[in-house]
């Protein structure tokens, strides 16, 4: 979070407010600060896009990048029965500012803020909601098969580079000691098989397009009208079974088949659950090698990494795991 209040009053000039109220949210991929109009019900969400590590710095942060993204939003926006959260222009008309924050230049982003609430995990433990997680999904990916980016639209995209990067990431976990040689090596022979079989997987407008890329239940606000997504810092282009592959980790393993019932209700097709396990495993893996970075979770590392060890071992040995995975690795 930033130390300087004259860097925000300086972003803030920058747009159309009056008498703006800050609150700061958090800083993860981007700093999120909450913007609110004193006397007013109208908010906003500010973003200046700068992530809390350097290891989470990609194609996402680049001006084009976020003006592309902000190019999907707007446009699904006018198709979405739900609420989205629309670009807001600054004063000069454009949708992405920039200010220089601690010596180098950053940029920012203004959304209209979504009313409602933060979902939770345990609003996903019923049947009913799995489905309507399932079906929220797929309208999403409905939406991308028609969506017809410019010519200058760059975000960043989750294929064979992605794999390598986290595997070095992971890497240097094993150079700090967060992680022992030993759990590298099995973490690392994982990622060989998994390399192989993405090549064989079809990439058809059916199955690769743009992706949210950052499922988890709070990424989603129940609004009046329905639950809507938030936080698109991460998306990019994808097998849509990543999306799935994500929303399955935070659902309980007696509901993954709701959830992917409710997904074919709207997008019709058979799911590949081997295809849904690597890409589980790959999502599992990139957190851990996140957090790699952030000193203050290698503690946590060591806890769970058993779970991670478990879980390579058993792709590994091809057993079948869907039902049985968590966000950490492998449920005991």
């Amino acid at each position: 979070m930033p130390d300087d209040a004259n860097c925000i009053k300086e972003i803030l000039s920058k747009y159309p407010f009056i008498h703006p109220v800050v609150e700061f949210i958090r800083h993860n991929e981007n700093i999120t600060y909450k913007v609110t109009e004193k006397g007013s019900e109208d908010a906003y969400l500010l973003r200046i896009h700068k992530p809390i590590t350097k290891n989470m710095q990609g194609v996402q942060n680049r001006r084009e990048a976020i003006q592309s993204e902000l190019e999907y939003l707007l446009a699904w926006s006018s198709c979405s029965e739900l609420p989205v959260q629309i670009p807001v222009p600054n004063l000069n008309g454009d949708v992405v500012s920039s200010v220089v924050l601690e010596g180098e230049e950053v940029y920012c982003s203004v959304l209209k803020w979504i009313c409602g609430e933060t979902m939770s995990r345990s609003d996903f433990a019923s049947e009913e909601m799995a489905s309507t997680l399932g079906e929220r999904v797929a309208q999403l990916h409905q939406f991308s098969r028609s969506f017809k980016p410019s010519s200058g639209f760059i975000r960043p995209e989750y294929e064979i580079a992605w794999i390598n990067n986290m595997l070095t990431k992971l890497r240097s976990g094993e150079n700090m000691g967060v992680i022992l040689s030993g759990e590298f090596q099995i973490i690392e022979k994982a990622f060989p098989p998994i390399i192989d079989r993405m090549k064989s997987w079809s990439k058809s407008i059916e199955t690769w397009g743009f992706i949210h890329a950052d499922i988890h239940y709070s990424n989603f606000i129940r609004t009046s009208r329905g639950i809507s997504f938030i936080d698109f810092g991460l998306s990019g282009f994808g097998y849509y079974a990543m999306d799935v592959a994500m929303s399955a980790l935070f659902i309980k393993s007696e509901l993954r088949d709701d959830l992917l019932s409710g997904y074919t209700n709207v997008i019709a097709g058979n799911i590949d659950i081997a295809q849904l396990e690597d890409l589980m495993f790959l999502n599992i893996c990139e957190y851990y090698a996140f957090l790699v970075s952030r000193r203050e979770k290698h503690l946590w590392i060591r806890e769970h990494m058993p779970s991670l060890i478990e879980l390579c071992r058993s792709l590994l040995q091809g057993t079948p795991v869907f039902y049985r995975m968590n966000q950490v690795g492998l449920a005991n």
